[in-house]
């Protein structure tokens, strides 16, 4: 696994993990994501969508999985937001739409397991067991990205490069990882 000498040029996620992206081409990409005990911290605004679907095989660990519908109403306690992107910077841009995110299923996935999301789907995942490493192939569909949280909290986030010490606990996961794959 290439990764594993390429540890250092992994990113901080918003959402607490480490990721790593190859671009196969211009509409396909492939990622690798590590949760570590000691990760990043993730974001409130943790449920969310992709303009991509996205297929994810878990290689160490264990994911659980929540899909939502987000339900409009004035009085609602979950604000909706509009994300884009400049360069390694996220941007929330409120939408102005309130409302509640009601759970439609919810799914664990272990070492092994494979599980899809279509683009616009509502949903969180979160890694159930550290250190959680999976494969991930994305295809773009063109969606607007959303995230959704309680707080009304205008943030950026920049996906910052990985210091020393994560690139080695990092490449300490993957070396797990393609021992399970032996």
């Amino acid at each position: 696994m290439v990764a594993v000498e390429r540890a250092e040029r992994f990113r901080l996620h918003p959402l607490g993990f480490f990721y790593l992206q190859d671009e196969v081409n211009i509409s396909v990409k492939r990622r690798i994501h590590v949760w570590l005990p000691d990760g990043g911290e993730g974001s409130q605004k943790d449920k969310h969508v992709h303009s991509f679907d996205v297929e994810s095989v878990v290689v160490v660990g264990r994911m659980r999985s929540q899909l939502f519908e987000f339900i409009e109403s004035t009085g609602g306690d979950t604000a909706e937001f509009l994300v884009s992107y400049d360069g390694t910077v996220s941007i929330l841009k409120p939408t102005g739409k309130r409302g509640r995110l009601k759970i439609v299923a919810s799914f664990e996935t272990s070492a092994g397991g494979s599980y899809r999301l279509a683009a616009g789907m509502i949903h969180r995942v979160q890694a159930d067991t550290m250190p959680c490493v999976t494969m991930v192939k994305t295809y773009e569909r063109g969606c607007p990205i959303y995230t959704y949280g309680i707080d009304n909290n205008i943030q950026s986030v920049v996906r910052r490069a990985v210091t020393r010490e994560e690139a080695r606990s990092i490449a300490f996961a993957l070396e797990e990882a393609l021992e399970t794959m032996d």
